[in-house]
């Protein structure tokens, strides 16, 4: 009896389903694991970490997701039954599950969503995999050896004297059956229809594999250095097991890089797997050599990969073939089985962070895996953030995190001589508007001469950054996100008031948030007059460039010329080659390059990110300024830094011109 609002009725009693449930993690924003019920005919093969196909909502629509329990009972009195196994691997291994159930605890975001990060999309089509259709023999094996005597066709005994000389369970590819029992495809199918053998499709998972390059292993270990010897030593018992995280701090050119490498060789010899994490996609064709030099099979993970590269990767890596793996922020979910080791480069860096749900940040999601697997996990950086800095130095977190020196760069080379340039003195000094001062000007003619190269700095791309009517001060905006849009020349456009009377073929404004794209009005829409251009960027710098140094071997790196990092390599390719005189470009010239032959390096201007609505702003200044100083004296000859700013006295800039100094944190 139930007790009701209209009293005593009696219960209609639910018929009770047996188990299995599993519940599944659909691929949508749903806040919750659904349970479902496992029918009969999936029971045997249904496994945690299949992705499954079930019916969702009132009409029964498939939906795809992952299984991520099964249990015995449901937390429901009804539920719907699993359609079908969408894909027999196991994706999700135990330890993969668990971090992305921390994941979707600690960002606040579905686990349905969050497990669409963990496999990528490639994987989950099963793009670039073939199928082959494999031959097995389903009569007992004495049964079918006396059907074999009793056969009198010679082709027919060949094929199943050929099954029976297999091991038990074991299958063989139709064609290459045919082919070794000197038969035809057509025979063997008529042993399928008298019931002797199978034939199904398999997934051709040793096929998606085979033609991936190996590295050359050619290179030996270097000899390290007194400080770096130290840190190894540091970092040697922590290597052997456990949970640590180390804080390696190094000035630039100290030979970080070198210290990955060996801590990965000692994890590779102990027969476990490494994970370098690289915080930007460019990054990685050289981080990937270095390390291809060291190990042979290396394998990549990052999302400009092809999809069918992707996923030949992917299963590289989770058929245990690969030693190392090299990826950008997503190659944090590598499907690495016997992990060893995690290193995480640069990590500072805020391209570490996901804009999309899930919004995790790759270097903590890593510092957790490294936790639930129970292996080290190696931090580096010539400027740490301040958050991991500080772990080292407070509270329960300096058990874990521990910080490593490098104060000096190898072979003993000088850090860079660095200049401070005032331009508020520039400006009173000189007539018209000049983006190169005089000092870096004079300083790159002496470059130049002396047959160096330079690298100079300007982390805004665009020609312009403000367009405004100077009569009405109508400032020109996004008309989606009202953030202030930036003027974009396209190649060989004039420039100028000239530009704006002919506007449209002139360039046109971006968004740099929202990436809405519009033409540069001829004229202000409020009051009809003309536009003015303010502030600047890296075209702007470009032909101001052009202009002073004609016939200059220069090459802009920003991310409206490099469209993908094919373009980014090769042009780092012939400023290696010498090709190239000048590279100007944004953050992503301010790391990982090393070239001796770089002496100069000007940051045109120092306080571009100063003023941004952004708290990290005065850290990311400092980190910038200083990365990008350490770029040049690599060789040799050594290195200058001219450093051009509005604000000679802010803190951020100050400190960085202590750091490029090589004044370590105390």
């Amino acid at each position: 009896m139930t007790t009701t609002l209209f009293g005593q009725i009696d219960a209609v009693p639910i018929a009770a389903q047996t188990g299995p449930f599993a519940g599944v993690a659909l691929d949508r924003a749903i806040d919750h694991v659904l349970d479902y019920h496992v029918p009969p005919a999936l029971a045997g093969e249904l496994q945690v970490g299949q992705r499954v196909r079930v019916p969702l909502g009132r009409n029964n629509r498939p939906a795809r997701g992952c299984v991520v329990y099964i249990n015995p009972v449901a937390g429901h009195p009804k539920t719907k039954d699993i359609l079908a196994i969408e894909d027999s691997r196991m994706l999700l291994s135990p330890k993969i599950l668990e971090l992305a159930r921390w994941i979707s605890r600690y960002y606040v975001t579905p686990l349905g969503v969050v497990l669409q990060s963990v496999i990528p999309s490639a994987v989950k089509r099963k793009q670039g995999l073939g199928h082959k259709r494999m031959v097995r023999l389903i009569r007992d094996r004495a049964e079918a050896q006396a059907i074999l005597e009793k056969i009198k066709a010679p082709r027919r005994r060949a094929i199943l004297a050929r099954l029976l000389n297999l091991e038990e369970g074991q299958s063989i590819e139709l064609s290459r059956l045919a082919e070794e029992a000197g038969s035809t495809t057509a025979t063997v199918r008529k042993l399928l229809a008298a019931g002797l053998i199978s034939i199904v499709d398999e997934a051709d998972l040793p096929g998606l594999t085979a033609d991936l390059p190996c590295g050359r292993a050619d290179e030996t270990d270097l000899k390290l250095n007194e400080d770096q010897q130290r840190v190894f030593d540091e970092l040697r018992p922590r290597m052997d097991g456990g949970f640590s995280v180390s804080l390696l701090h190094g000035v630039t050119g100290s030979g970080k890089t070198e210290i990955y490498l060996q801590c990965i060789r000692r994890a590779v010899e102990a027969g476990k797997q490494a994970l370098v994490l690289v915080p930007e996609i460019a990054l990685t064709p050289q981080t990937v050599r270095r390390f291809e030099a060291r190990f042979r099979r290396v394998a990549i993970l990052h999302s400009g990969l092809g999809q069918t590269d992707r996923h030949r990767y992917w299963q590289m890596i989770a058929a245990g073939a690969a030693d190392v793996v090299v990826g950008a922020r997503s190659a944090v979910f590598a499907p690495l089985t016997k992990l060893g080791v995690i290193v995480v480069d640069e990590e500072h860096e805020q391209s570490y962070k996901q804009e999309t749900a899930p919004r995790y940040h790759g270097r903590d999601v890593a510092v957790k895996r490294g936790q639930i697997e129970g292996v080290p996990v190696i931090l580096g950086s010539a400027t740490p953030s301040l958050e991991s800095y500080y772990r080292t130095r407070s509270g329960e977190s300096a058990s874990r995190y521990h910080l490593l020196q490098l104060p000096r760069r190898v072979r003993g080379l000088a850090m860079p001589v660095v200049e401070l340039v005032d331009l508020r003195e520039e400006l009173r000094r000189r007539r018209g508007i000049h983006l190169i001062g005089m000092r870096l000007e004079n300083l790159l003619r002496q470059t130049l001469a002396a047959g160096h190269q330079a690298i100079l700095l300007l982390n805004r791309r665009g020609y312009s950054n403000f367009v405004y009517c100077a009569h009405c001060n109508e400032v020109m905006q996004c008309p989606y996100c009202d953030a202030t849009l930036t003027y974009h020349r396209w190649g060989g456009a004039p420039v100028g008031s000239a530009a704006l009377d002919r506007s449209v073929h002139a360039g046109s404004l971006h968004c740099h948030y929202c990436l809405a794209v519009s033409p540069l009005p001829g004229a202000c829409a409020a009051c009809g007059k003309k536009l003015s251009l303010f502030g600047l960027g890296t075209q702007r710098v470009e032909e101001e460039l052009a202009k002073k140094f004609p016939g200059l071997a220069m090459a802009r790196v920003d991310s409206d010329t490099m469209r993908s990092s094919r373009d980014y390599e090769a042009t780092l390719g012939r400023f290696g080659s010498g090709e190239i005189k000048v590279m100007l470009g944004t953050q992503m010239i301010a790391k990982g390059l090393d070239y001796p032959n770089v002496t100069l390096v000007g940051v045109i201007s120092g306080d571009t990110a100063l003023a941004l609505p952004d708290f990290r702003a005065g850290e990311r200044t400092f980190q910038l300024i200083t990365q990008v100083a350490g770029r040049a004296g690599r060789g040799d000859s050594g290195g200058r830094v001219v450093l051009q700013t509005f604000l000679p006295e802010d803190a951020a800039i100050t400190a960085a011109l202590r750091q490029i100094s090589a004044r370590l944190l105390n």
